[in-house]
């Protein structure tokens, strides 16, 4: 018998944390909340590893489609970001 494997996440909205700079996805999520924690945690790890004025830039997508800048900035407000 023959199985197919099917990636769970493709059937999914999902949320993607990308690296823009060296175009790497970082993670997925299933909720922009969860992307925008995974985006602080990243942004940390960064600043602890290689200095305080580190950055990589960052993308969130919804399904590859690009989403509101002012979507992000929200949820980074809900979460005291901001």
């Amino acid at each position: 018998m023959k199985t197919s494997h099917i990636d769970p996440f493709a059937l999914r909205i999902m949320y993607t944390l990308t690296d823009t700079f060296n175009g790497r996805t970082i993670s997925r999520h299933c909720t922009l909340e969860a992307a925008v924690r995974a985006d602080i945690r990243f942004s940390r790890a960064v600043r602890r590893a290689n200095g305080a004025s580190s950055y990589i830039p960052t993308r969130i997508t919804l399904n590859g489609d690009a989403i509101d800048p002012d979507l992000v900035l929200d949820a980074k407000a809900r979460l005291g970001w901001c």
